[in-house]
C-alpha cells in the first residue's frame, strides 16, 4: 500500500512542471529552428509585434511573414526559455534567442483558448551584455 502511494506521489511530482508549462515545446523548437510557419500555429488571429523597435498590430498571416523576414536576417542557433509566469488571465514567457552574430531577448504573452496557448504579444529586442548566453 505504501509503495503504491509513493509511486503515485512521485508520478505527480514529476508531471507537475509539465502541467504548469506556458510555452509548448513545439513553439520552442520552431523559434530555435527559425521556422516561422510552425511558430505561427501559436499566433492569435490578431497580435502585436515589436521587432527591433518596429511595432506592428497585425494578422496571423502578416506576423508569419514578419517573422520569416526576421529569421532570414538573423538565423537562430539556440533558443531557451528563461522565465515563465502568470498575470491575471494571461501567461507570459521570457526567452533568449542566440543567432550567429547577436543575442536577443524574446517576450511572449499568451491567452488560453480552449486550453491552447496563443501569442497575442511578441517582442524581440537586442539583449544587453548581461543577458547573453554563457
Amino acid at each position: 500500500m505504501y509503495r503504491l502511494i509513493n509511486i503515485l506521489l512521485l508520478t505527480g511530482i514529476l508531471f507537475l512542471p509539465v502541467l504548469g508549462q506556458t510555452v509548448p515545446s513545439e513553439l520552442v523548437e520552431a523559434i530555435r529552428d527559425g521556422n516561422a510557419r510552425k511558430m505561427s500555429r501559436y499566433f492569435h488571429q490578431s497580435l502585436e509585434l515589436s521587432i527591433l523597435e518596429e511595432d506592428y498590430v497585425t494578422s496571423k498571416n502578416q506576423a508569419t511573414r514578419i517573422m520569416e523576414n526576421f529569421f532570414k536576417k538573423h538565423p537562430p542557433v539556440a533558443f531557451t526559455i528563461s522565465f515563465e509566469g502568470t498575470k491575471e488571465k494571461s501567461r507570459y514567457a521570457i526567452g533568449s534567442l542566440k543567432t550567429r552574430e547577436e543575442a536577443f531577448r524574446v517576450n511572449m504573452f499568451f491567452l488560453n483558448r480552449q486550453n491552447e496557448p496563443f501569442i497575442y504579444y511578441l517582442s524581440i529586442e537586442k539583449a544587453s551584455s548581461y543577458e547573453l548566453f554563457p
